[in-house]
């Protein structure tokens, strides 16, 4: 690009000029001017490169060439009504303007048993769970459905043969999952991985609908005097339970997940350090540990 070109495309991309010099532009190239002058109405001023605007002067291309294609992604869900209905909730799931979380909350998270034992299910939530890192769980649950589309409704078997990485992958990037390389390629290293330990270990229940397999290798990171003391425990525990002082603080890691995430790893799974295997163990009703549900949460144990 000439120096007269790059003081032209200064003028053009800065947020502060709008207007061109007249010094900067010779009268034979005023007219090209004007058109690099649309391309600030339709791109964004970084998306407006020097090339763009040095081809737009010398005639090469139109401006309306170089508008930007993108679309924007429209959500494929019917999101659920919002529910306000007075129930006292944990905070995170108060909110009647996320019913999402408010459905997740009251349906799915937490229950004593598992709300759902299968290893499509389990392997929903692990990715799940690594894809949420550094972002709200409220994100991830508006993307699960694009998840599940992207991801063959979470059939390892078909993830772990299929897919070899996110840029040879259209159906990845075509779709509204959180397309963080990192995240994307950990997905597909898990799927080979969660489909080798059922194979290895479970070769009797290492389908997609088989509840023994992976629930199963969980037993092991639970402890069992909080499973009797969980939501269908007996009368007496949960009498003990009732009269128990809360602790001071919320746990984000214990020594079950501490051995969860060492074992993942050394089995090459990625994205399963001990905060996100703490909190998969306690969504999918492995780890009853802690406090959970606050308690002014109608799901509290004090409160059913």
């Amino acid at each position: 690009m000439s120096r007269r070109s790059s003081r032209i495309a200064t003028a053009i991309v800065s947020p502060v000029a709008n207007v061109v010099s007249a010094a900067a532009v010779t009268p034979t190239k005023a007219k090209k001017v004007e058109s690099t002058a649309a391309i600030t109405s339709t791109k964004k001023p970084s998306d407006a490169t020097a090339k763009d605007i040095e081809n737009v002067i010398n005639g090469t291309i139109e401006s309306h060439e170089v508008a930007p294609t993108r679309k924007r992604k429209a959500a494929n869900e019917l999101l659920p009504e919002p529910v306000d209905d007075g129930k006292g909730r944990c905070s995170w799931a108060a909110s009647s303007r996320h019913p999402l979380l408010q459905q997740y909350h009251d349906t799915e998270w937490c229950i004593s048993g598992g709300f759902n034992r299968t290893n499509r299910y389990l392997f929903e939530m692990l990715i799940l769970e690594g894809a949420q890192a550094g972002l709200s769980w409220s994100t991830v649950l508006n993307k699960r459905d694009a998840y599940r589309e992207a991801y063959d409704n979470f059939d390892y078997n078909v993830i772990a043969n299929t897919y070899t990485s996110p840029a040879s992958n259209e159906r990845l990037l075509k779709t509204n999952i959180v397309k963080n390389k990192l995240k994307v390629e950990a997905s597909m290293i898990n799927a080979k991985a969660f489909r080798d330990l059922l194979l290895e270990r479970y070769p009797d229940q290492a389908q997609p609908e088989d509840e023994n397999g992976f629930w199963h290798f969980l037993q092991a990171y639970k402890k069992q005097e909080s499973i009797e003391t969980g939501r269908n425990g007996s009368s007496e525990n949960k009498k003990k339970l009732q009269n128990e002082e809360p602790p001071q603080a919320y746990l984000t890691s214990n020594e079950a997940s501490d051995r969860l995430s060492a074992d993942l790893k050394n089995l090459g799974f990625k994205f399963v350090g001990t905060t996100i295997m703490y909190s998969y163990l306690q969504a999918v009703g492995i780890e009853l540990e802690g406090t959970h549900h606050t308690e002014s949460c109608f799901k509290h144990p004090k409160n059913m």
